[in-house]
């Protein structure tokens, strides 16, 4: 066989690899730029809180809370978070600026990982209205935002600056709706439960954001992201917010019985 021979059938053999990791870079190219250039969204940032508490050790933590009610029976919200963020932590607070707001836990799926946190009285934005329950969709294929919490100078008085945290919008592309099946928060295999309605997401993530919540283009909540790729970078994955409409429900019912008095209410180990 002459050697242009040899040369023409490899060329021909190359071609449909070249081809393929083409297409693929190509895919790749446009959900960045996708991402890159997603339109706003009316994500209702007033909501969304800076979640901190107390763990093993005495470490502090860092979650993101997302209020999911309007004030109840005994004046109080719920905000919906990520259950690995809360449990077993101490002195749980939302951090609003300087002030703090003592929450506790009244709700928890570990299979699932989800959780509620009460605050005891209604949560006011900064106009001083009460603010309301953010609304939930069903996630789809498309662009989204994701809340994270990122720091600021901010200027406080005479000219000093202080570094604060602020809720903002991070792009992001959910890029398929399936069933996880993974471990629960205490990292034991889930075997009674069906797999969690799940979000494959593209976007940055880092240790603190869990519990950030995933808004439509219409400022609706489609889920909260709970974990990460370590293999992938920004691959990230969510829990449809779906999976905790029953969990919602019971909380709130529980509160606003007969017997509503905070004190007398135990926590409840719900699931959908």
């Amino acid at each position: 066989m002459s050697h242009a021979a040899s040369v023409r059938r490899e060329s021909r053999a190359v071609a449909p690899l070249v081809a393929f990791v083409t297409v693929v870079v190509a895919v790749v190219a446009a959900i960045g730029v996708t991402i890159e250039f997603a339109p706003s969204t009316r994500a209702p940032l007033e909501a969304v809180f800076r979640i901190e508490g107390l763990g093993c050790k005495r470490n502090p933590t860092r979650t993101v809370g997302t209020v999911v009610t309007q004030p109840i029976a005994d004046g109080g919200q719920l905000l919906l978070t990520v259950a690995h963020g809360v449990v077993g932590q101490d002195a749980v607070e939302l951090v609003d600026g300087e002030t703090r707001v003592p929450l506790r836990l009244v709700a928890v799926d570990s299979d699932w990982d989800l959780a509620l946190l009460h605050a005891s009285s209604p949560l006011r934005g900064d106009d001083a209205n009460v603010i309301g329950a953010v609304p939930f969709s069903e996630g789809r294929v498309g662009n989204a935002s994701f809340v994270v919490f990122e720091g600021r100078s901010e200027v406080v008085s005479e000219g000093q600056s202080e570094l604060r945290e602020v809720a903002v919008l991070r792009p992001a592309y959910v890029a398929k709706r399936l069933r996880i099946r993974t471990e629960d928060i205490y990292l034991r295999d889930v075997v009674t439960r069906a797999a969690r309605p799940g979000l494959e997401v593209r976007t940055a993530t880092v240790v603190g954001d869990s519990g950030g919540p995933l808004f439509d283009a219409n400022g609706e909540m489609v889920g909260l992201v709970w974990g990460t790729s370590r293999k992938s970078a920004g691959r990230s994955w969510a829990t449809r917010v779906q999976a905790a409409a029953s969990m919602i429900d019971t909380t709130k019912a529980a509160l606003m019985g007969e017997n509503a008095k905070f004190e007398s209410l135990r926590l409840l180990a719900c699931a959908p």
